[in-house]
């Protein structure tokens, strides 16, 4: 059931709960006020009758009283012509026996009237009579000890229809107003949930993967807060969604890229393995055909390894210790020193002495691919600069300083279209030169990845042809200033 039904239904049962209840109560305290008037003027209709036939029987019982009941007929017939009206008839008995009636046709009800003479208090009987509705009043008076009954039957029946009238007007009413409030309640109800058909179309909309979908509602109400809160999800969604495909696309990339990577030196293995086992080759040639092999399959382990660690530090959690800074950059220096001199190029370092929070096997390995990168990309003769120094903050505090790691060439460069493209896996600025030096495109990738566990922070700045500086910043915990 829709919403709208859902606050009608409840609406219209609660207006006539209301209706009827407040009806009831009303009607009832009307009828009840019209019945007591009715009462009230029956008993006084019936004392008047009283009072005047007890004044009009006086003298009889005080000078004969053995001819009151001869006298009363008469004396009754007097009172009604005189005083009751049309509506109104007059019974009295004596001693339980009917001596006059204004109707002797109609009879009376059973045990009306009464003999017993201790009793001298007013009854009144309603009765229904020929879909008529009368009150009979009954009054008893003590006459030389004898019981005198007077009886009036006041015709009520104008009362009763109106009040019945009252009963069906209020009825009419109560249909009409629950149906002008349902179509009340029903045009009220609509408007306030078309906002939320709205909402819901979009978000059916979203459902069916449009994410461009948005909600328009713009209210101060817990719909337009609803509004915004959907909004809020689905540009929080869509920016999830835009991850999850760029992810998607990545990961296919990755594993083309990889392949791609991959079979170039297993060709080249298979290549020279099977000239080996079907040629018989020169000395010299078996010698350069398994040199190759041997480089070829270098390649593939330093690439399994770059791709054991990239999984590493995206799945696990790297367990983080006191590093000291000099002690970092002297065994960088010592592990990539051979390679660099051996192609004839200089490396200048220097590195001033801090302790930094974390794992020291990794921070090195990102360093010589920092290193190794700038060797490759710089020529015969040129020089690498590998400096470290703590940057101290304003404020003095520890906690504030940072340490600053340069790795500075003076080779080709890096275009700026690259240097955003540069920590991708297998992304390479120049693949012939890479794969020359058995490079597969995984060594910025894993630098990033080692950096961005230890929250550093990796800046590069590099002009084609001029070269190229790496700039690595980590939290350093602890330094010694250097005295004046």
């Amino acid at each position: 059931m829709k919403f709208r039904y859902k606050v009608l239904l409840i609406n219209i049962i609660l207006i006539s709960l209301a209706l009827s209840i407040s009806g009831f109560l009303m009607m009832s305290r009307q009828n009840r006020i019209m019945m007591d008037a009715q009462i009230k003027n029956a008993v006084t209709e019936n004392n008047l009758v009283q009072s005047v036939m007890e004044y009009s029987l006086l003298d009889t019982i005080n000078n004969k009283p053995l001819y009151v009941k001869a006298t009363i007929p008469d004396t009754s017939l007097q009172v009604s012509a005189g005083i009751l009206n049309d509506t109104t008839d007059l019974y009295v008995k004596y001693d339980d026996e009917l001596l006059f009636s204004t109707k002797e046709d109609i009879p009376l009800p059973d045990n009306l009237g009464s003999s017993d003479s201790s009793s001298y208090q007013k009854k009144y009987l309603f009765t229904n009579e020929n879909g008529k509705d009368y009150i009979y009043v009954v009054s008893t008076s003590n006459i030389d000890s004898h019981i005198m009954n007077i009886i009036t039957k006041r015709d009520i029946t104008d009362s009763k229809q109106m009040m019945n009238k009252s009963i069906r007007d209020f009825r009419t009413f109560i249909i009409v107003m629950l149906c002008l409030s349902g179509l009340f309640v029903f045009l009220i109800s609509k408007l306030l949930t078309r906002p939320l058909e709205k909402l819901n179309a979009v978000t059916d909309k979203f459902s069916e993967g449009n994410f461009d979908s948005r909600s328009d509602i713009h209210s101060e109400d817990e719909i337009g807060l609803l509004s915004d809160k959907f909004n809020h999800m689905a540009d929080s969604v869509e920016g999830h969604i835009d991850e999850l495909n760029d992810m998607i696309h990545r990961r296919d990339q990755f594993v083309a890229d990889f392949t791609h990577e991959i079979k170039t030196p297993m060709t080249t293995i298979i290549g020279y393995a099977d000239t080996i086992r079907s040629v018989d080759l020169p000395r010299e040639d078996e010698v350069k055909a398994a040199n190759y092999i041997f480089s070829e399959g270098r390649r593939l382990e330093q690439m399994s390894s770059h791709l054991f660690d990239l999984i590493y530090l995206k799945d696990g959690e790297i367990p983080k210790q006191p590093v000291s800074t000099q002690g970092l950059g002297e065994a960088v220096v010592e592990t990539v020193l051979p390679a660099i001199e051996k192609v004839g190029i200089k490396l200048t370092y220097d590195f001033e002495n801090a302790t930094i929070n974390g794992d020291s096997p990794l921070l090195k390995t990102a360093f010589i691919n920092l290193l190794d990168n700038a060797r490759k990309a710089s020529e015969e003769k040129s020089e690498i600069v590998f400096t470290g120094k703590v940057i101290p903050s304003e404020s003095k505090k520890e906690s504030s300083n940072k340490y600053e790691f340069v790795v500075e060439d003076h080779g080709i460069g890096i275009s700026e279209e690259d240097i955003d493209k540069i920590c991708d896996e297998f992304y390479m600025v120049d693949k012939s030169r890479s794969r020359k030096e058995g490079g597969a495109g995984l060594g910025m990738s894993l630098v990033s990845a080692i950096l961005k566990e230890h929250g550093a922070d990796l800046k590069i700045e590099s002009k084609l042809g001029e070269g190229t500086k790496m700039i690595v910043t980590l939290d350093c915990s602890e330094y010694e200033e250097e005295e004046d």
